[in-house]
């Protein structure tokens, strides 16, 4: 995909990835794909400026940032909301390298879709959470702990 780190099609209501690297080629070709809705789960310096190539290229953005160093699972609630609700979709998730929106991705697949933890798992290193960098370790744990919150 151009001008998105790491994109990845997952089904026909989410793709994820990372960074946007170049907004005005990457927002174009994400309307192009269908993309409805833009969910930032970073947050930061850029996201102004993301709203403005979103919203112009006819999309609607959403931002729940998720802090590594805090790690605070407030934004998780409406977060889930948003990416389940079929309004939205579909739905690109991202974050800086792709892991934030690989634990969002395996969250949602196991407390709103009840997939098993292995399958969301499977599906989870796919979209991103993989052993790249030392803060993967710490959104697997931070994944199961708010999973284990939640679980009904």
């Amino acid at each position: 995909m151009p001008g998105v780190n790491n994109y990845w099609f997952v089904d026909k209501t989410i793709s994820t990835g990372g960074s946007i690297t170049n907004r005005e080629m990457a927002m174009p070709a994400l309307k192009k794909l269908g993309i409805k809705t833009v969910v930032d789960l970073a947050g930061g310096a850029e996201s102004e400026a993301e709203k403005a190539a979103t919203e112009k290229a006819g999309m609607h953005y959403l931002v729940f940032a998720i802090n590594s160093q805090t790690l605070d699972p407030a934004p998780l609630d409406p977060m889930l909301k948003a990416i389940s609700d079929p309004a939205n979709y579909p739905v690109f998730i991202h974050s800086g390298n792709g892991h934030r929106a690989g634990m969002a991705l395996y969250v949602k697949r196991v407390l709103v879709d009840g997939w098993t933890l292995e399958r969301a798992g499977i599906q989870a290193a796919s979209a991103g959470m993989v052993n790249d960098n030392p803060m993967t370790p710490t959104w697997w744990k931070f994944a199961q702990e708010y999973v284990n919150a939640h679980k009904k």
